[in-house]
């Protein structure tokens, strides 16, 4: 390899793209959600699990929750806030025409009077910042379900018999003393467990049976890229292959709808090639010497070209299910 080659690859092995603060705010949540999730006692869970969104006129569009967690006979969809300050409900009010004034004088004056709260938004109030309304996401909790009902049946019919909570967990930091509800799966992350372990049922055993993890793995998910910058990056990878070149200058083309995930070790600054492990579906593992490559993703509309010799690890989410 040319130095110059060199050159560019030790370019390359910077990622272009990284996370905006809100979208790593959401990021870390759910890491600390997936560790709170992940302790060995809950049955086996999905992170990130996306349909595709029902209405054909918005093919290519999908709809998603953050984890989708099995417990003993029951199903949690659930969602994580990573907010700063507090978080409440907007108060609602109506009008009422009261008589003021006096005599002749009198007329009725219109008033506005507190009539209960309106639970379909809630509002985040942080220092520093102005007011934020925003729909209440346990609504939006409880219609990604009802559409995933009637996906899970078609992977699995058995999976229609299984009760679904719709569940919102927030970070510790967050203040939702206006808000919480644990019996209506309005809680800390810290609380999940506790809330599994109250809505489960008890006639079930507490290891999850074959047929649900196999069934609940055929969800699709984001299709997730680690950067040398240790960011994930998710969205969908719209190419129908993995391609790439290796030392020897000889091409692949290894289909993703073969693949579960692929990691890069890097070699030095100016290497000729990183070593690259791709795993596949059956289990196997195959080595290569990875010389240059890159994958295309789309994120929200967005298409990002990342080059191989700047991502760490990837793992196929959706890609390997319709590819």
């Amino acid at each position: 390899m040319s130095m110059m080659s060199r050159l560019i690859r030790a370019f390359e092995a910077r990622s272009n793209f990284e996370l905006d603060g809100q979208t790593r705010g959401g990021m870390w949540g759910e890491d600390y959600a997936e560790y709170i999730i992940d302790d060995g006692q809950n049955g086996c869970y999905i992170r990130n699990p996306i349909i595709p969104h029902p209405d054909p006129r918005k093919r290519g569009y999908f709809l998603e929750t953050d984890f989708l967690v099995y417990t003993r006979g029951t199903l949690y969809c659930v969602e994580i806030k990573n907010y700063r300050g507090r978080v409440y409900y907007p108060a609602r009010y109506r009008t009422i025409y009261v008589n003021r004034g006096w005599f002749i004088f009198k007329k009725q004056v219109p008033t506005a009077v507190f009539d209960g709260y309106d639970y379909t938004k809630m509002i985040q109030e942080k220092p520093g910042a102005s007011p934020r309304e925003m729909p209440n996401p346990i609504i939006k909790t409880q219609r990604y379900i009802d559409d995933l009902k009637r996906y899970l049946y078609r992977i699995e019919p058995r999976l229609a018999d299984l009760p679904i909570y719709p569940t919102l967990g927030f970070a510790e930091k967050t203040d939702i003393r206006a808000i919480y509800n644990f019996d209506a799966g309005i809680m800390h992350i810290s609380q999940l467990p506790a809330f599994f372990e109250k809505y489960s049922n008890p006639t079930y055993a507490r290891s999850s049976p074959p047929w649900i993890q196999q069934a609940l793995h055929r969800l699709p998910t984001w299709d997730r890229i680690l950067t040398v910058e240790n960011e994930w990056i998710n969205g969908v990878i719209i190419d129908p292959a993995l391609s790439f070149k290796d030392a020897n200058g000889h091409k692949y083309h290894i289909p993703y709808a073969q693949i579960h995930s692929m990691s890069l070790q890097p070699g030095g600054r100016f290497s000729a090639y990183d070593d690259m492990t791709i795993t596949y579906l059956n289990g196997s593992s195959q080595s290569f010497r990875c010389a240059g490559g890159e994958i295309h993703l789309s994120r929200f509309g967005e298409q990002q070209t990342h080059k191989l010799r700047s991502i760490h690890r990837v793992i196929i989410g959706i890609a390997n299910k319709y590819g």
